[in-house]
């Protein structure tokens, strides 16, 4: 027997979505992944093996089709993925540490969350420096395309961002203000005064945020 086997339905779902990254593969599908590769930008710690697993186990349950999207049922899931976000953001037991923090996960999902709309006419090339890990990426902004490098492409960049994992990871979730970020004494923004006053419109919230969430005091 693999399941819990109790006739609960509690027991039942978590039949199917009680396994290690199945409901983040189902969050990632939620927020716009259509391929393989896009939900490992959005999980790259999950190995390629469990996440085609996954896959497998989600199809055989009809939640996830063969070309990445997700059936009624997975879409029905979307409510208690928001509601698993709304319960970590309030209880104590799910405070965020150093062991959460993941740059490759963080720029990914700033990226999508890019609003093109506010950005300028012209292409924008954003530098962000995680100055406690050495590791940098380029955001290449414009309002027909979006782009998350790891490689300097040797383009010029406009606004330089250096700050540590954690002050950037609170301010996504929602914890920082953008001005309490720019306060943070370790965070450094340097390059075009213009664009930097913009800077803070570029970015849609983060859709777990306590506002987004509606748990804002």
């Amino acid at each position: 027997m693999t399941g819990y086997g109790q006739f609960c339905a509690v027991a039942r779902a978590l039949d199917v979505l009680g396994e290690r990254w199945t409901l983040l593969v189902v969050r990632e599908l939620l927020l716009g992944a259509s391929t393989f590769t896009e939900i490992r930008r959005g999980l790259p710690r999950i190995p390629r093996a469990t996440l085609s697993a996954r896959l497998r186990a989600l199809r055989a349950a009809g939640i996830v089709d063969d070309d990445y999207r997700l059936t009624r049922a997975g879409v029905a899931l979307a409510p208690v993925v928001q509601e698993l976000a709304r319960w970590a953001v309030a209880a104590q037991s799910a405070a965020l540490t150093e062991d959460d923090l993941d740059t490759a996960a963080l720029t990914w999902d700033i990226q999508r969350r890019i609003n093109v709309e506010a950005l300028p006419e012209r292409t924008v090339v954003v530098s962000i420096d995680f100055t406690d890990r050495d590791e940098k990426y380029w955001l290449h902004l414009s309002r027909t395309d979006v782009n998350l490098c790891q490689q300097d492409t040797g383009a010029p960049v406009d606004i330089w961002l250096a700050a540590p994992t954690m002050a950037v990871t609170r301010w996504w979730l929602g914890e920082l203000s953008w001005a309490q970020l720019l306060r943070h004494p370790d965070v450094h923004m340097y390059g075009d005064l213009a664009l930097q006053r913009q800077m803070h419109r570029w970015f849609s919230r983060y859709v777990f945020s306590p506002e987004a969430l509606g748990t804002s005091p």
